[in-house]
């Protein structure tokens, strides 16, 4: 009996753990330029040019800047956090787009235990991410 309590436990730590949650304010904004704050806080020199290198492969002209801009502009904010289990790996990521102070859409993507999906390139992680914030395209979720 206790073997079969152990296995069972042992075949729930392997089960996927990932969440992705996305709070769609404005359906598909009119996103045409974009301002994206840094965040130094990241602490992965590649993160930046990658979320911008998503970005403008979306058509949209981007801007680093160091805080929000303060007129009706669209900007982004985000963060990440990185975790090691045998390798590097994304476990967190949270991109918000705004127009001025408004609030339009936001994503979150959070992954944890023995999910094997959390190792693979951070690229391929973050562009379905990007595409649902900015152009408001669907997730496809894979099982």
């Amino acid at each position: 009996m206790k073997y079969i309590l152990l296995l069972t436990l042992f075949c729930l730590s392997l089960s996927q753990c990932n969440s992705v949650k996305v709070s769609v304010i404005t359906p598909n904004p009119p996103v045409k330029r974009l301002a994206i704050v840094r965040n130094d806080k990241t602490f992965m020199s590649e993160m930046e040019p990658e979320i911008v290198k998503q970005v403008k492969a979306m058509g949209i002209v981007t801007e680093l800047v160091d805080a929000p801009p303060l007129d009706n502009s669209y900007y982004m904010t985000y963060t990440a956090n990185w975790s090691w289990d045998l390798a590097m790996y994304l476990r967190y990521f949270q991109a918000s787009l705004h127009q001025g102070p408004i609030l339009v859409n936001s994503v979150d993507y959070k992954t944890s235990g023995l999910d094997l999906n959390k190792f693979g390139h951070t690229d391929n992680k973050i562009r379905p991410l990007l595409h649902q914030l900015i152009l408001g395209e669907k997730l496809v979720r894979r099982k």
